[in-house]
């Protein structure tokens, strides 16, 4: 048999970071965050107490981890596909069609619900939860600002206006997939389209 290879010791702590994120994303879908302690992610994870803070401070920072590192996914996903290499239209609400494909997995659902549940009761998480969600937008708006530029389009509303409306949009549509998983996700798209078809609108005609 071949030898498994020496990690280094950045290696393991990476390894047993990501086996403590892997654990902890089942324990919090099944309990949520409350309900799920630092000794059942450790165990789940096959780690001791020890090994969870020595890699997080508590479950929040745990959590806002996972949260940080979905939104960095979804801005590469989203820079890659407004490339604007396509018509405007199509090119967006392609993209609109593949992000919500990839939010609406039935585990990033569960956890999206336990962030907004948590924030509710937790004010300091909440306060957190927003800069991570403002940091969101504001990498959204230059996504957009640079889709923008290629096609050598314009908006009647500012950008950050649009991106705002674009992300709650989103938010909103998630959490009625929670509610009612059967809704459809040619419905998102829809929505989108109509949103840019006004946009569209008010940059022709800009009048109230």
């Amino acid at each position: 048999m071949t030898p498994e290879p020496v990690l280094t010791r950045r290696e393991k702590q990476q390894r047993t970071r990501k086996s403590l994120l892997r654990a902890a994303t089942e324990m919090f879908c099944k309990r949520g965050l409350d309900g799920a302690s630092v000794d059942e992610v450790a165990q789940a994870a096959g780690y001791t107490k020890g090994a969870f803070y020595a890699n997080f401070k508590s479950k929040e920072e745990l959590f806002l981890v996972m949260l940080d590192e979905r939104f960095a996914e979804e801005i590469e996903r989203l820079d890659r596909l407004l490339a604007g290499t396509d018509e405007p239209q199509e090119e967006a609400v392609a993209a609109a069609a593949d992000f919500i494909r990839f939010a609406t997995d039935q585990e990033w659902q569960r956890l999206s619900f336990q962030f907004l549940a948590y924030a509710a009761r937790n004010e300091e998480f909440r306060q957190e939860l927003a800069t991570r969600q403002k940091a969101m937008r504001e990498r959204m708006a230059s996504v957009f600002t640079r889709w923008k530029q290629s096609f050598g389009a314009d908006f009647a509303l500012p950008i950050e206006d649009i991106t705002a409306m674009t992300f709650f949009m989103a938010d909103g549509f998630l959490a009625g997939r929670i509610i009612e998983p059967d809704l459809s996700e040619e419905l998102y798209t829809t929505m989108v389209a109509v949103f840019l078809r006004g946009l569209q609108a008010m940059t022709e005609d800009p009048s109230p």
